[in-house]
């Protein structure tokens, strides 16, 4: 199960040192170069989107997802090319859901649903009517904005 989670690179940040013990906190996540360049291919379209959401507990996140179009099973035409409508149509879903996902918890939840992928695979369901989706990641989290801490 590790090795599945192994193109995954957490930042974590350093929010104060107690004795020998450091307390950190979630800082960011991307994806390794070597992941990210296996998913790109020739005769894909490769959708991309992002969204700045506020979490339940006040930070400023910011979500990059990733998502390429999938042959059909018995296709014969070489490329799977989306047209520019269902690429807006996809986008707007996605910036949707990474909302809806983000929005409504707080920082620690969204991490958790980050390491399993299970706003990608939401994603990948949500827009199977406009075009089949595969290796849909959520490529980057960016820490924008933290709360004030007294």
């Amino acid at each position: 199960n590790d090795e599945d989670q192994a193109y995954k690179k957490v930042r974590l940040c350093i929010e104060e040192v107690q004795g020998r013990n450091c307390l950190t906190d979630f800082h960011g996540l991307t994806l390794t170069r070597d992941k990210l360049n296996s998913l790109v291919r020739k005769w894909h379209t490769m959708i991309e989107a992002h969204v700045d959401v506020k979490t339940t507990d006040g930070y400023v996140v910011r979500l990059f997802v990733i998502a390429f179009t999938k042959r059909r099973q018995d296709q014969v035409k070489t490329n799977c090319y989306a047209q520019t409508a269902q690429i807006r149509k996809i986008r707007k879903k996605m910036v949707e859901i990474m909302t809806k996902e983000a929005g409504t918890v707080q920082l620690r939840e969204l991490v958790k649903k980050l390491i399993p992928e299970s706003i990608g695979k939401e994603i990948e369901k949500q827009t199977q009517g406009i075009f089949p989706l595969k290796d849909v990641l959520i490529r980057k989290v960016k820490i924008i904005k933290k709360p004030k801490f007294d």
